[in-house]
């Protein structure tokens, strides 16, 4: 015993020494540092105890944690962070700094490399050849998929209408929002993604809930360490079964497609995202298959978590204010009075409080709690406040969302947050649910329109109600994103004609 105190003992002396002599060889960086309220500090896990949480827990901790400061310095083990929740400070932050940081590569062991975390370089490389299938063109094109999915929802939806019960549609709007961005991935009809699907869903939560944990428990940075945790625990399986859906998807179109050579730039037939990216690996030998199937994970995972996020929460919502349910309702059989058919003109341009409804969910239930970059230079803040260089910073969007400097009512789910006259009195860019700058959301209008294709043939078949009179903080998760821990309990009853 005397051993172990002894040579624990050595471990921190030495930590202390290091650091000592890294603060002076560095002064600037750590007078810069000064300027941030932090807790105190202990060797070795600095102050990461205090967000030892549950990762569930995470967004509530950070809020307490930051309280009244608009900016909080945590150190993760020897990792200086800074927390920002003020929407100018992270305007600012994003437009100096164009690289994501994981955090000696957290998200690598789950997502590997793709938009969401790839650096700048690459980054760049994969926007540029994905971004024709986000283009206007190919999202009107993405409409009749979206519909036919709807349809199949509302039709799911029946058996629950029939018992008069409350149900649960978190399920069913998951496999529904896989098999959608499957088929506009691929470009032909999918009918059900079957265990596939469920299985890639199941293991995207795990993900998230795996990269938080990893953050918040110093032990499990080495990677070593971590990927012997992965092995002990069994979750190597689970990220096996969450690359099975897009490698499958993948492999099946390089089979198509292998004694293909030339792509031609007028081939409208070649936009979808599963071709851009065949493409896009015989412009040169670093876009490599792993790199493909990364990207078209990316894809999948977003595509289908935040719109079936978003089309759960608004339905709830919906649900709830009775008044606002109305409103939608009228807009939509407004629009139909004449016209049976939901276009892509209608969605682009129509249904306007419908869109106002959807903004404000993912305002209010943000898609992404916890968004990592790192400073390769000095960067100033709104008031002139610099951030050292090679330092990690944490926009923190869902504080930012809820900042009532912004928003009238910013804890009530209230669609005038989003009338034209309230988004008047708002700085351009302060609504940042699908990020700022350039490395903002590809896929924004992808998910709003689906989402809106979603709500308005539910809402013209059922009228929703549901037993929860309010949605607190005690209902909420955060891992990366906001969820619901008691799903989406809300009653369909068939509308009379």
């Amino acid at each position: 015993m005397a051993l172990i105190l002894i040579f624990a003992s050595l471990i921190v002396i030495i930590f202390i020494l290091i650091k000592y002599v890294d603060k002076l060889r560095n002064k600037r960086f750590y007078e810069l540092l000064k300027q941030f309220p932090s807790y105190p500090t202990f060797p070795l896990i600095g102050n990461c105890h205090l967000i030892h949480v549950s990762p569930k827990d995470m967004q509530r901790t950070l809020e307490n944690l930051l309280g009244p400061h608009r900016r909080l310095l945590f150190w993760l083990g020897p990792f200086p962070i800074i927390a920002l929740k003020k929407y100018d400070d992270i305007i600012a932050i994003s437009n100096q700094t164009q690289d994501r940081d994981n955090l000696l590569n957290f998200a690598n062991e789950w997502l590997g490399t793709g938009l969401l975390n790839a650096n700048y370089d690459e980054w760049k490389k994969s926007r540029k050849i994905l971004a024709p299938a986000f283009s206007s063109l190919m999202l009107s094109r993405y409409v009749d998929v979206f519909k036919k999915k709807a349809s199949l929802l509302v039709n799911s939806l029946e058996p629950a209408a029939d018992s008069g019960q409350v149900f649960d549609c978190r399920d069913i709007l998951i496999k529904i929002n896989v098999d959608t961005i499957v088929e506009n991935t691929i470009g032909i009809p999918v009918n059900s993604t079957g265990e596939e699907g469920k299985q890639f869903a199941h293991a995207a939560a795990l993900a998230f809930r795996g990269l938080m944990k990893r953050l918040t428990r110093p032990w499990l940075y080495p990677r070593f360490v971590y990927k012997m945790y992965l092995k002990l625990t069994g979750k190597e399986n689970v990220i096996q079964q969450y690359r099975n859906l897009p490698a499958k998807i993948l492999k099946d179109e390089l089979n198509n497609n292998k004694n293909r050579k030339d792509f031609e730039e007028n081939d409208d037939s070649l936009k979808t995202i599963i071709s851009l990216l065949v493409k896009g690996s015989l412009q040169g030998p670093t876009f490599t298959e792993t790199r493909m199937r990364d990207e078209l994970l990316h894809i999948m995972m977003a595509g289908s978590e935040t719109t079936s996020l978003n089309v759960g929460f608004t339905l709830l919502m919906l649900a709830m204010y009775q008044d606002i349910q109305q409103k939608v309702y009228k807009e939509i059989s407004e629009l139909f009075k004449d016209n049976d058919d939901l276009t892509a003109d209608h969605l682009f341009h129509e249904l306007k409080y419908l869109e106002q409804c959807v903004k404000e969910t993912s305002r209010k239930f943000t898609h992404v709690v916890v968004n990592l970059r790192r400073t390769h230079k000095e960067c100033i803040l709104a008031d002139n406040t610099i951030i050292p260089a090679n330092i990690i910073v944490i926009p923190l969007i869902h504080l930012a969302n809820q900042d009532p400097e912004l928003y009238k009512n910013p804890h009530k789910w209230d669609p005038e947050h989003f009338s034209d006259e309230a988004v008047k009195t708002r700085p351009k860019g302060s609504f940042m649910s699908f990020g700022y700058g350039p490395r903002s959301c590809i896929g924004d209008r992808y998910a709003i329109m689906s989402t809106k294709t979603q709500i308005v043939y539910v809402i013209r078949k059922y009228h929703l109600s549901t037993n929860i009179k309010e949605l607190t903080r005690d209902h909420l998760t955060s891992h990366l994103a906001i969820g619901s821990k008691i799903g989406y309990p809300i009653k369909f009853t068939k509308r009379v004609s």
